[in-house]
């Protein structure tokens, strides 16, 4: 990705007053037949907060979110995009559905006309901060597991990659350890180290499964089951879509995006993880 001007504009705007120019939503057009993105989960359920910031938030009306994106004035498929822990440096963003959606495990996200909200999360990299040097951010995306998480309102998280992570990840590509073939993505595990919860470089690497894709622009939920959730069920693996996490960044060695995927449940060795904060760095 290349710093523009248009990111650079937006990012010190951001900056400076926590907000962008509305993005309104375009009306269907007059006729057509808009059929609503059913919802998962329950409003009434606990730990419900980032629900709670996104439910009456709109195009016109962000609540407080930096922006809020209705589909063709479609709340159904919107999204909102908030600050996380540290706004003043944006390094730290949430892109949260609109619409009540609990986490990764939702059956409604594998659905051929599931909106695409990893899509909608590359799309705010350009908030994020250039490095010291000026060069473009080492930006990831992630989604934890419904197994490890804090709340149950599917949300992306836009940050950077730790840098440990950004190594391993590196190695693994050049040493042809990540697949380029989607249905290989079950058998393509690497190992990658992050930080522990004091900041420490991990000693020993965890499991992921890594995939090389060209297209940002595909329901990342539906490959994830296709290929390898329901390959592990076949097989007898106590293994759903609730123990999975999913973290995607851009390959540094060669076009593309690298996926890398990762659970407890699935016997991955190295041992893998229901979590994907420690590949993650907030600032």
């Amino acid at each position: 990705m290349t710093i523009n001007t248009i990111g650079f504009v937006r990012r010190s705007a951001l900056i400076a007053a926590a907000a962008v120019v509305p993005a309104l939503g375009l009306a269907p057009a007059a006729g057509a037949q808009v059929t609503d993105f059913g919802p998962c989960g329950n409003p009434a359920d606990k730990h419900v907060a980032l629900w709670n910031d996104v439910k009456h938030a709109s195009p016109q009306h962000k609540d407080g979110a930096i922006d809020v994106v209705w589909p063709a004035g479609d709340k159904s498929r919107g999204y909102a995009v908030r600050q996380g822990h540290h706004p003043a440096q944006l390094t730290d963003l949430l892109v949260i559905p609109t619409a009540r959606e609990t986490g990764i495990e939702c059956a409604n996200l594998l659905d051929a006309n599931a909106p695409h909200y990893v899509k909608d999360a590359f799309e705010q990299v350009s908030i994020l901060p250039p490095g010291n040097q000026g060069q473009a951010p080492d930006w990831a995306l992630g989604i934890n597991s419904a197994d490890n998480r804090g709340q149950e309102q599917l949300h992306v998280h836009v940050t950077l990659l730790d840098p440990t992570a950004r190594a391993d990840i590196d190695q693994a590509v050049k040493n042809h350890k990540v697949t380029k073939d989607v249905k290989g993505w079950k058998d393509s595990v690497i190992g990658v180290r992050g930080h522990n919860e004091k900041d420490q470089i991990e000693k020993s690497p965890r499991g992921y499964r890594a995939w090389n894709t060209d297209n940002i622009d595909q329901n990342f939920f539906a490959a994830l089951n296709t290929d390898i959730v329901a390959p592990l069920k076949k097989a007898g693996t106590d293994v759903n879509m609730s123990n999975e996490t999913l973290l995607i960044t851009k390959n540094h060695q060669g076009p593309g995006f690298i996926v890398i995927a990762s659970d407890e449940k699935s016997g991955l060795a190295p041992f893998g993880v229901n979590n994907i904060e420690r590949l993650l760095d907030k600032g």
